[in-house]
This record gives structure tokens, C-alpha cells and sequence, in this order.
């Protein structure tokens, strides 16, 4: 599912890689508040399969401004040498940014001003519904611009995290193995993406205010401990929250539930597989608690997980714990390799 943003905001990715195939990408996310600095993948496409060539936080701001000025306009990214490719996906984390399941552009951005946005649209082939994705203009210019001319790399698609993360999974060995049914829940620090998918094809998406955030603010509220405690506690079995957890949990689980019967109606067929990604704490309670609520099993899983890497890849220590926070930039790089 490519839906890309080019440079110049005339044309998706895809048109800059008729003139030259993408084999090596970096991908970044812009706007991911992660203290540790920029999430970037590096990934190379060896013999048909795309691999991890290096992975970290990099030293650079990539917080969006509240306004965008001449000073803000002159800022430049210099990336160390590992992460040199010869292009870059850029990923946009932002409250700003649009996605919609909607059946055009007009109906997508009613309650907007579109001609403040770069919208694209998605439809599968014979797929009667559509998806519309919409970044701010300022904010896409912006963005494009950070990688100085005639230096490595070029940045060549941006895209919505959303979408990045989507692409993560649709590529993952995780969901091929399924027989292309499924529903994905997308965790972030205030909300959740749903998505179902049906014969490997998203027929529909949808977006909750509950997140990673929320679950841990309910605890730390209830229990009167801070932060970083409710976030060990969450990863341990010696105190049961799921008192605090079910006001937050099941109006989610709700709208997954009825989500997915409407989706099974619609579609004529059966939603068998329930797969959740981008917990940071507390995997197994969600996973009674969905149980609880609907009666079926959710598997947590990290997409990025089931990529191959190079020999020798520069990752950072305990990467594979580490690893939810490098999805978005690997679902970017990821969307413009397949695409080639």
C-alpha cells in the first residue's frame, strides 16, 4: 500500500523510481518526541529481499515546529556516515497529518481547508473502498528540505506513519504466513489505528483516542506511582492493574469488536487473526483483557522483527527490545523498496 509523497509534491514516489530503481534507502521518522533522538533504518534490497543495514537514534531535532519561519526553513541534516544512502523515505509523526478511509479527497478533508494540504488517495484494484492521506503543505516543505541538495542522501518519498507502519506489517513474514485476513490494532502514545485486512488487501481503518499513554496515566493514577515505575510494574507479574486497565481498555476492545463484525459482514468472510504492535509495556494484559471482552486471542508482534539484516549491521544495544521504536522509519523505507 504506497502511498508517497515526492519532493516536489507533484508526483508519488513511485514516478522517481521509474528513472532510477531504489536498492538503497534510509528511512527516518520526523516528529517521534523520542528522547534517544531520530529512530532511522537503513535498509538494502539484496537479491529481491530487503534487509537491515543499520538502525539507531540519530543526534538530530526532528521536532516539528509550532511555526514555520525563514530560520526554520534554513535547517539542514548532516547524516553520519552508516546512514548514508543514496535516498531517504521520510516518516511524519503529527496531529496535523490526515488519514482517512473515505471515498475522495473532498469528503476526506470536509471539515479542512484542502488547499493547505498534499492529499493522496489509495484504492486497490476492484476494491470499491479508498484512502485518503493529507499532509500540511508548510509541513511537507519543510520536511523535504531538511537534506541539503548534492549530498547523500535525497530525500524521495514522505509519508504518514500510519501508512508506514501499515506497510511494516503488510511485508512482514508475520501476516504472510496468515491466509490474508486479519486485524491489526497500531498502538501510539494517545491513540490506536485499526485496520482490517482481507485477502491481504486493507478494506478498513479506523482511528481511537486510547494509547500506550493513557494506560500507563490510569495506572499511575490509580496506583500513585511515577511513570517510570507503572512502566516497570506493567512488565510484571508481582501486582494485577487490570482494575485501572479495563475503564481504558475495553471501549477500545468495543470498537474493535464491533469493527470487525461490521468488517465480516461486509466482506462476506471471517476475521481469524487478531495481531496488536506498538506496545511498549504491559503486552500480556492486553492480551487477557481482549480475551475477557471478546472472547478472541491477540497477538502482540514486532513486524520489524521478521526483516532479515545484513552481515555486520550496525544496531544499537538491545535493539530487539528496543525495536516498536523503529517501526515507522522502517515501514518508509520499506514502502519505497517494494515499490520498485
Amino acid at each position: 500500500m504506497n502511498m508517497t509523497y515526492s519532493k516536489k509534491g507533484a508526483a508519488s514516489s513511485a514516478s522517481y523510481q521509474e528513472r532510477r530503481p531504489v536498492v538503497d534507502v534510509v528511512g527516518m521518522e520526523i516528529g517521534s518526541d523520542n528522547e534517544q533522538g531520530t529512530p532511522a533504518v537503513r535498509m538494502r534490497m539484496k537479491f529481491g529481499v530487503p534487509k537491515i543495514s543499520a538502525a539507531g537514534f540519530l543526534d538530530l531535532d526532528s521536532s516539528i515546529p509550532d511555526t514555520f519561519s525563514e530560520e526554520t526553513a534554513s535547517q539542514r541534516w548532516i547524516l553520519p556516515k552508516p546512514f548514508c544512502a543514496p535516498d531517504a523515505a521520510m516518516v511524519v509523526s503529527s496531529s496535523d497529518t490526515i488519514m482517512r478511509q473515505a471515498v475522495s479527497v473532498d469528503d476526506a478533508l470536509s471539515d479542512r481547508d484542502k488547499d493547505f494540504y498534499r492529499t493522496r488517495m489509495y484504492k486497490a484494484n476492484g476494491e470499491d473502498i479508498s484512502f485518503v492521506a493529507a499532509i500540511p503543505e508548510q509541513l511537507a516543505a519543510w520536511i523535504a528540505n531538511l537534506l541539503p541538495e548534492g549530498r547523500r542522501p535525497t530525500t524521495c518519498s514522505i509519508q504518514l506513519r500510519e501508512l508506514a507502519k501499515m506497510n511494516a506489517f503488510l511485508a512482514s513474514d508475520t501476516f504472510s504466513r496468515t491466509n490474508g485476513t486479519a486485524m491489526l490494532m497500531d498502538v501510539g502514545a494517545y491513540s490506536t489505528t485499526l485496520v482490517i485486512f482481507k485477502d491481504f488487501i486493507p478494506i478498513l481503518y479506523r482511528e481511537h483516542s486510547i494509547g500506550n499513554e493513557n494506560v500507563i496515566e490510569a495506572v499511575s493514577d490509580g496506583m500513585n506511582l511515577d511513570r517510570p515505575t507503572v512502566f516497570k510494574l506493567l512488565n510484571e507479574t508481582l501486582v494485577d492493574p487490570t482494575s485501572m486497565l479495563d475503564p481504558v481498555l475495553t471501549p477500545l476492545f468495543r470498537q474493535a469488536e464491533l469493527s470487525t463484525d461490521y468488517a465480516a459482514r461486509k466482506s462476506g468472510g471471517f476475521i481469524e487473526h487478531f495481531f496488536v504492535t506498538g506496545l511498549d509495556t504491559g503486552e500480556r494484559f492486553w492480551v487477557q483483557l481482549f480475551r475477557e471482552k471478546t472472547g478472541g486471542e491477540i497477538k502482540p508482534c514486532k513486524p520489524i522483527l521478521d526483516y532479515r539484516r545484513s552481515e555486520n549491521a550496525l544496531l544499537p544495544e538491545g535493539f530487539d527490545k528496543m525495536a516498536t521504536a523503529f517501526e515507522a522509519a522502517l515501514g518508509a523505507a520499506v514502502t519505497v523498496l517494494e515499490s520498485t
